[in-house]
């Protein structure tokens, strides 16, 4: 196995456990009721409205990708690009949700909330060139 297998496929388990992690750090601090929110913890505004816990729906995901990085399976690899793509498209629209406003610095970004777009792109990297066996794919073609 190549160097650059190496650290792609390193790269990418590093960056399912990262985002993980991330989920826990502060995404955006809302000024209008004074909170900050995480991916676990999101208050519901006086309005009704509610952003909802985005950080299960990204662990799950992270975690499902994650264990299809560690199968030596075709099947797992294709998935794992589909899951991959759709993780990245839902931390895009996490971004999305939680950083949009209706008036000027009513919303401050912090560091997590741009973390969780970073470490869905590497992800989503890592899954495009999976480490796979030229045995097995030799067996897959077949």
């Amino acid at each position: 196995m190549h160097m650059k297998d190496r650290i792609i496929q390193y790269g990418g388990w590093l960056a399912c456990i990262a985002l993980i992690g991330t989920c826990f750090l502060p995404w955006v601090h809302i000024h209008y009721i004074d909170e900050t929110f995480t991916g676990f913890h999101v208050k519901r505004f006086a309005t009704g409205t509610y952003y909802g816990r985005a950080g299960i729906p990204i662990s799950i995901l992270t975690g499902v990708i994650f264990i299809f990085m560690l199968l030596p399976k075709l099947w797992a690899k294709r998935i794992n690009l589909f899951l991959s793509a759709l993780l990245f498209a839902y931390c895009i629209r996490t971004y999305i949700v939680f950083t949009s406003s209706l008036f000027e610095n009513e919303v401050t970004s912090k560091p997590g909330i741009y973390l969780i777009i970073v470490f869905s792109l590497l992800i989503l990297v890592a899954s495009m060139f999976p480490k796979m066996n030229q045995v097995n794919m030799k067996k897959a073609v077949r």
